[in-house]
C-alpha cells in the first residue's frame, strides 16, 4: 500500500503537507494551489488509497470492508433515489467483499463543499448523482483523491454511465407520430443538466422529421403537484379552445399530475390526448396510474449496477483510464400512447 510518507519522497516536500493536503485542509494551511496538483498527480500516479482500513478497525468495522459514498442531490429526485440504492444493493450482494453504502445529500452547485468529497478521509470511493453544470466543473478542475463514477454525466477524467438523452426524445416523438399525432406540447421543469435538454431537442428534431407541429416548451415544478397545476392552468387559457394531440413530460411525476388535470376537466378515454413521460419514477406506479402510463424507461436500476462495478474495477485496479458506459433505453407502451412501428422502434 502506498504511504503519505511515500508521495511526499516523490514530490520533495514534507510528509505532514502531504498529509494536510489529502486530508483536506490545503486551503485553511494557505497551501499553493501547485503544491496540491503536485501531490495530487503523485497520489494518483502512485495509486494511493487513504487508509479507510485503519479507521474501520477503529470504528469497530472490519477491515476489509469498502466504504462507498454515493452523492445525491437534494432536490425534485429526492424520491428518485430509491431506484438508484436498489440497483447498487443488488449489485453489491454479488461481491465478495464486503462493501459499506453511505448516502450524502448536498446541493446543486455547492458539491465542492463536500468535505467526505475533497478529503477522502470518509470513503474509499464515491458515486456522484445529479451534478449540476457548475458541480461537473468543479469536478473538471479539481484532482481527487479517490475514485469517482458518475451518473448519467460526462466529465473529463472521470468514469460514468450514461444513456442517450437524445434518443429519449425522439422516441417519444416517433411514438406519437406512429399514433397519427399532429401537434405536441412539452411539460417539463427548467433544465439543471444537458441531458434534460438533450431530451427535448431530440424530440423537437425527430417529431420535425415526422411532419410533427411542437408547442413552445412549458415549464413547471418537476412534481404531481407542477403537472397538475401547469395543465390545469393550459386548459382554462391556451388549450381551451384546442388541446395538442399528444403531451410529452420531462418526467413521470409530472406525467402523473397532468393524467390528474385532464381526468378532473373530463378528457378521458379517447377525448384525452396522447402522453409519454421520462420513465424516471417508480415502474410500479406508471404501470398501474390509470389510465396506465406509456414511458422512455430511464433504467436506474442497471446504471447503479454499472456504476458500482466502474468503482470495484478503479479500486482493485482492473480499470486504469476513465471509462464510460452507455445503456440502452427502451419506449415502454401502455394505454397513455400506443406502440411504435417495428420500422419506428429499431
Amino acid at each position: 500500500m502506498v504511504t503519505i510518507k511515500q508521495i511526499a519522497q516523490e514530490v520533495g516536500i514534507s510528509s505532514s503537507t502531504v498529509s494536510i493536503v489529502l486530508g483536506g485542509k490545503a486551503a485553511e494551511r494557505k497551501i499553493s494551489t501547485a503544491t496540491q496538483e503536485k501531490i495530487f498527480a503523485a497520489a494518483a500516479r502512485l495509486g494511493y488509497q487513504p487508509n479507510m482500513a485503519a479507521r474501520s478497525l477503529r470504528g469497530g468495522s472490519g477491515a476489509n470492508e469498502l466504504v462507498v459514498a454515493m452523492f445525491w442531490a437534494q432536490d425534485f429526485r429526492a424520491s428518485m433515489m430509491l431506484r438508484f440504492w436498489d440497483g447498487l444493493r443488488a449489485e453489491i450482494e454479488k461481491t465478495a467483499r464486503p462493501v459499506r453504502l453511505v448516502i450524502y445529500p448536498y446541493v446543486n452547485d455547492h458539491l465542492k463543499e463536500s468535505e467526505a468529497l475533497t478529503s477522502g478521509a470518509d470513503c474509499h470511493a464515491a458515486i456522484i448523482c445529479n451534478a449540476s453544470y457548475a458541480d461537473l466543473q468543479f469536478l473538471e478542475d479539481t484532482q481527487l483523491p479517490i475514485p469517482v463514477v458518475l451518473y448519467n454525466r460526462v466529465c473529463n477524467g472521470y468514469c460514468s454511465v450514461n444513456v442517450d438523452d437524445l434518443k429519449m426524445g425522439a422516441l417519444a416523438a416517433r411514438a406519437f407520430a406512429d399514433q397519427g399525432c399532429k401537434t405536441a406540447a412539452v411539460l417539463t421543469s427548467s433544465p439543471v443538466f444537458e441531458g434534460m435538454e438533450n431530451r427535448m431537442h431530440g424530440f423537437r428534431l425527430e417529431g420535425e422529421q415526422h411532419g410533427l407541429t411542437i408547442l413552445a416548451n412549458r415549464y413547471c415544478d418537476n412534481s404531481i403537484r407542477g403537472g397538475y397545476e401547469a395543465v390545469s392552468h393550459r386548459l382554462r387559457h391556451e388549450w381551451k379552445q384546442q388541446l395538442p394531440d399528444a403531451v410529452f413530460c420531462g418526467s413521470s411525476a409530472i406525467a402523473h399530475g397532468a393524467l390528474r388535470a385532464f381526468c378532473e376537466a373530463g378528457y378521458i378515454g379517447e377525448k384525452l390526448p396522447r402522453l409519454i413521460a421520462v420513465g424516471n419514477g417508480p415502474e410500479e406506479s406508471d404501470a398501474f396510474s390509470i389510465p396506465s402510463l406509456s414511458v422512455v424507461y430511464l433504467p436506474m436500476e442497471d446504471m447503479a449496477r454499472e456504476c458500482i462495478q466502474l468503482v470495484l474495477g478503479q479500486l482493485d485496479g482492473r480499470i486504469a483510464t476513465p471509462e464510460s458506459r452507455l445503456l440502452p433505453i427502451e419506449y415502454v407502451p401502455r394505454e397513455s400512447c400506443g406502440p411504435l412501428t417495428e420500422y419506428a422502434a429499431q
